[in-house]
């Protein structure tokens, strides 16, 4: 779909988006393209049926953001090995990979999206509703759209405006003795969602208190630990997590 067959209202939403995200775009229809869901296709046809219009649908009007998602993925993974390998400069190649996989995941882009209010932009089937999968993969969709609009201008410091707390965050936590940031690199890397932690026994006085934790990763216990403290006791059932998933 050419800029020109953006109705004034799809138009004032795209434009709306772009200030949100920071960037100018040359060329809307990107924009479009990677904000529609393939199951507005479906709505396309039929309203264009309805119309009578005859023949068949321009394929313009049936573009969805498959393509770009795909093409955005390879950006975003770009511009985020780059930004790690120039930002820690003494992490080894395994570590500034788990702290890729965390940046570049789901969950992370789900709320990225959530932040940009992002489901109000997507077009999608009547019949479909939102799901934060489509959230993520319309975020990647963005940034192949931002790319093939203006290269790499925009999309990288987009990109890093977007991860660096992040980044910096996992930096902090990810010394080697905190086997609980390094089980949530491994879980989100892995799509395997956020351990859970739950106190299972806690006994003994009050200024000398001994606690039993279990860890579970997508509802499975996975390791158990203990200590005179909560935080101890959750490191100990993390390593013992993270034993058992090397």
């Amino acid at each position: 779909m050419e800029s020109d067959q953006l109705s004034p209202n799809r138009r004032s939403e795209l434009n709306e988006l772009c200030q949100k995200l920071g960037i100018p775009f040359t060329r809307l229809e990107y924009l479009n393209q990677a904000l529609t869901h393939s199951s507005y296709k479906g709505d396309v046809i039929d309203a264009h049926n309805a119309r009578g219009d005859g023949g068949t649908v321009p394929q313009s009007l049936l573009a969805d953001y498959e393509r770009m998602e795909f093409f955005g993925d390879a950006v975003l993974k770009f511009v985020a090995s780059e930004y790690l390998f120039r930002r820690f400069e003494t992490y080894p190649e395994g570590r500034l990979t788990e702290i890729r996989a965390v940046l570049v995941s789901a969950g992370m882009l789900e709320e990225m999206a959530e932040a940009l209010d992002l489901g109000k932009y997507i077009l999608m089937g009547r019949r479909v509703n939102l799901r934060a999968s489509i959230l993520a993969r319309s975020m990647e969709a963005i940034f192949g759209a931002i790319y093939l609009d203006s290269g790499f201008e925009h999309v990288t410091p987009l990109i890093i405006r977007l991860f660096e707390e992040k980044a910096d965050q996992i930096h902090q936590d990810a010394s080697l003795e905190n086997f609980k940031a390094r089980l949530q690199i491994y879980t989100q890397s892995k799509k395997l969602g956020i351990p859970a932690y739950e106190i299972v026994e806690k006994r003994g006085p009050d200024h000398d208190p001994f606690f039993i934790v279990q860890v579970s990763v997508s509802g499975n216990v996975c390791g158990q630990g203990s200590g005179h403290s909560r935080k101890l006791a959750e490191q100990q059932a993390a390593k013992e997590a993270l034993s058992k998933f090397s």
